[in-house]
């Protein structure tokens, strides 16, 4: 639509005289536009802009998936009007599927029964160490019961707990199993009841369970109120108390563990919304890196397919591939959130398989090489992509943190 402009016979920005023909004044260079427009043409405005970028959207994805590569063949070879810029769009799909990622993180946080503890001081124990033994670590065997922890504040609120599951129905075992991932079977309920009955009443793997008032390193002290009263008073430190601090403790007074102590003072990690405030910080952080690692995947594409000899076309590329990825995972979130998390975290091998052919593809459609050479090319850009993309990650998450 043309842009309707409702002039002026002045400048309103100088006040020099206007022609009716003159679309900006000749003295200051101010557009002759009044911006006294009606709210009906605003609305039409809107919609008019909403539905032409909904078509672009349609004829984008329509393209990627129809053949891949080929959106980045038609940008390159002037073909554009059509869809929606590469970096434009990568941002639309980025923004939904970080929403997404966001989302699913907080319902984690929200129905894991681990994470659901009152903010009193409290512990955790696993079966196989009620019964006397040491704890289980690692299990190869996904239905090993010896590992199923149990939450407490006191050895008399777990002595209840204990009691109570002892003549529990099969219903709330079964719900135990369910949580820790663990077969629901009848013969694996019946292994977990002749498991809680084998132990003791007295306990004894508690009575050596000292409460732990760690903050960080060797930073801790030796009891609560010192542990309450230093995460109360180390927000008003400066730098060198906090130096002194890490020195007295015999830990090294770097810039590293200065950050690590005052955020560990600073969040519960038993309190959710601490959590939910940490995890979103990461993935922030997750999503910038996402913006270094495009130019550097296009500089690895560069190196291996030199054919195009100019960095762009790499770059174009290495957006919309990104961009796909995002679209796939995005699916998955989807079904994960609002249809079902069991069976959507199930696709995720999939939708890895799925880009990883989608990939495959594109590289052959868009660099016009033979199937033998575009999967030695792919082997060979796997490996520094891995190894870039994991410490990145690894540098997000520690930033996201910190930061």
């Amino acid at each position: 639509m043309a842009k309707v402009r409702r002039k002026s016979d002045t400048c309103l920005n100088c006040r020099f005289s206007l022609r009716p023909e003159d679309n900006y004044c000749p003295n200051c260079g101010q557009e002759n536009n009044t911006n006294k427009i009606p709210v009906r043409h605003l609305i039409f405005e809107v919609l008019e802009d909403f539905f032409h970028f909904d078509a672009k959207i349609w004829n984008t994805i329509k393209a990627s998936f129809s053949k891949p590569g080929r959106i980045t063949i038609d940008y390159l070879e002037g073909r554009r009007a059509r869809y929606i810029p590469p970096v434009k769009f990568y941002v639309f799909v980025s923004f939904i599927f970080f929403l997404l990622l966001g989302k699913l993180s907080d319902h984690a946080i929200e129905t894991d029964r681990k994470s659901i503890i009152s903010m009193s001081e409290s512990d955790d124990i696993t079966l196989n160490e009620l019964q006397g033994n040491n704890k289980v670590y690692y299990s190869r065997d996904s239905n090993d019961i010896r590992k199923i922890e149990f939450r407490y504040t006191s050895k008399d609120s777990l002595k209840k707990e204990l009691k109570k599951l002892a003549v529990s129905p099969d219903s709330i075992l079964k719900k135990i199993l369910e949580e820790e991932d663990i077969d629901t079977s009848i013969v694996t309920r019946k292994r977990l009841r002749d498991a809680l009955a084998l132990i003791p009443d007295n306990i004894p793997a508690l009575d050596s369970v000292k409460p732990s008032y760690n903050v960080y390193g060797n930073v801790e002290f030796s009891n609560k109120e010192e542990y309450e009263q230093f995460k109360h008073d180390i927000h008003n430190y400066n730098d060198r108390q906090v130096d002194s601090i890490l020195i007295s403790k015999k830990e090294n007074a770097s810039w590293f563990n200065k950050q690590m102590v005052r955020k560990m003072s600073k969040y519960d990690f038993k309190n959710k919304d601490d959590i939910k405030e940490i995890t979103h910080a990461i993935i922030k952080s997750i999503s910038f890196t996402m913006f270094i690692m495009m130019p550097l995947t296009a500089i690895l594409l560069l190196l291996l397919f030199y054919r195009k000899k100019y960095y762009y076309e790499h770059l174009i590329f290495s957006i919309h591939i990104h961009t796909i990825f995002f679209i796939i995972f995005s699916v998955i979130l989807t079904i994960q959130i609002f249809i079902s998390e069991k069976f959507g975290g199930k696709l995720w091998g999939w939708a890895i398989l799925a880009c990883l052919i989608y990939l495959i593809s594109s590289l052959k459609n868009n660099y016009s090489q033979s199937w033998g050479k575009t999967i030695a090319k792919f082997l060979l850009m796997s490996i520094p992509y891995f190894l870039i993309s994991f410490t990145l990650t690894i540098l997000a998450i520690v930033y996201g943190f910190l930061a």
